[in-house]
């Protein structure tokens, strides 16, 4: 406990105790009127923060060098792919997607362990990488680590999960250009073209951009009546338009945040919850946030969880090798994303893709990996500390 890191653990604890409010909040009244037991959902919720917090301290007391054997990744590759295969075509469609296998009470959601993953393995592989091109021996076999990141990003793309693929896509990228940065900066420099990580990550935002604007075609609009995760996306530019259908959660997501305003409707007063806003504890529970407790506590909940993601690239800064670093940047990275896709389609800046918001959305899978998550870079901060009490700056 000498090394630990409470800068990480109080606000991880406080954003823990807020979701866990939320969701007995946002999911009592429709338990209620189907008669279930109003606090199922709010027991649930306590017991995968409790498994959570032992998930922390066990993965925060293992060393990373345990997470760098080749065989225990290519084992997990091997599992992750497995179970994204049996969601895929064992499993029951839920909201247009098969990424769910039920277990008893408990379902588990394969994507999201697919995150954790590959922060792990890509962090391995570039390090290794980047190590030997420094002693000038050649790399080989690149294809298999390329195979094995290109297999999983298409079955969670072919679940179909698209905000589950734009997140383990942006992990796989911020990882690949951070481990660039220690040699000159620069991407590519052949046949007279240097383009460097920052024109690279640049280049594929304004991709991002231009592929967001795809759905506003008309053939693609006609296409959405017949597909789910496309009628998610033309929805996003007319939520007005799709109000009955489609547009329903935005709209509605709307209605909740202007009747918050900045100091909300007390708790437990929400009126969207009641039957308006689909999945209000988990996808919209942002908006019941800001409808009960108004735009005020709600920046503070978010700004809350911004210092996680800041505190956590600080750690991968100070880190004391590339590997170390490489993992913070990628958990960093899977947070804030998770965070910007969440926040953005409650307030209508990105399309609706079911991404939950961290550590506050109902979610027993979301809640173990974002734990694990977080104890791996609990475990990188307090070796830095020991690392610094060894070696102190003046020696």
């Amino acid at each position: 406990m000498k090394y630990f890191d409470w800068m990480l653990f109080i606000p991880y604890i406080v954003l823990c105790c807020v979701g866990i409010v939320m969701v007995y909040s946002a999911s009592s009244i429709n338990l209620s009127y189907v008669g279930e037991n109003t606090a199922s959902y709010m027991i649930k919720q306590l017991l995968y923060v409790v498994l959570g917090i032992v998930l922390l301290f066990f993965f925060s007391h293992i060393s990373t060098k345990v997470w760098t054997n080749k065989i225990l990744l290519l084992s997990g590759a091997v599992i992750i792919g497995f179970l994204l295969f049996i969601a895929k075509y064992f499993t029951n469609s839920i909201n247009g997607a098969n990424g769910w296998i039920q277990l008893g009470a408990f379902s588990l959601q394969p994507s999201e362990f697919c995150k954790l993953f590959l922060v792990l393995f890509c962090s391995y592989v570039f390090a290794n990488w980047y190590h030997r091109r420094q002693q000038d021996l050649k790399i080989t076999n690149k294809f298999q680590p390329y195979f094995v990141i290109g297999l999983l990003l298409f079955l969670v793309l072919f679940e179909p999960d698209t905000g589950g693929f734009m997140i383990n896509f942006a992990i796989v990228l911020i990882i690949y250009l951070t481990s660039r940065i220690p040699e000159d900066g620069w991407l590519y420099r052949k046949k007279g073209i240097r383009l460097s990580n920052t024109t690279v990550l640049l280049l594929w935002i304004a991709t991002f951009i231009i592929l967001l604007q795809v759905p506003r075609l008309p053939f693609i609009q006609k296409m959405g009546d017949k597909f789910y995760q496309i009628a998610r996306f033309t929805a996003f530019y007319a939520p007005f338009k799709h109000a009955q259908s489609t547009g329903r959660q935005l709209v509605n997501s709307y209605y909740a945040i202007s009747n918050g305003g900045l100091f909300g409707l007390g708790l437990g007063n929400s009126i969207e919850k009641r039957g308006y806003l689909p999945e209000p504890y988990t996808d919209f529970i942002l908006s019941v946030t800001t409808e009960e407790l108004g735009v005020i506590l709600t920046t503070c909940i978010l700004l809350l969880l911004l210092f996680i993601m800041l505190r956590i690239f600080l750690i991968g800064v100070r880190a004391n090798n590339l590997y170390d670093r490489l993992v913070c940047y990628g958990v960093g990275t899977f947070m804030f994303v998770e965070s910007l896709f969440n926040i953005g389609a409650v307030i209508g800046l990105l399309p609706i893709t079911g991404v939950t918001l961290p550590f506050i959305s109902y979610g027993g899978s979301s809640m173990f990996v974002l734990s694990m998550a977080l104890g791996l870079v609990m475990g990188i901060s307090a070796n830095q500390k020991r690392h610094l009490e060894k070696s102190p700056l003046d020696d």
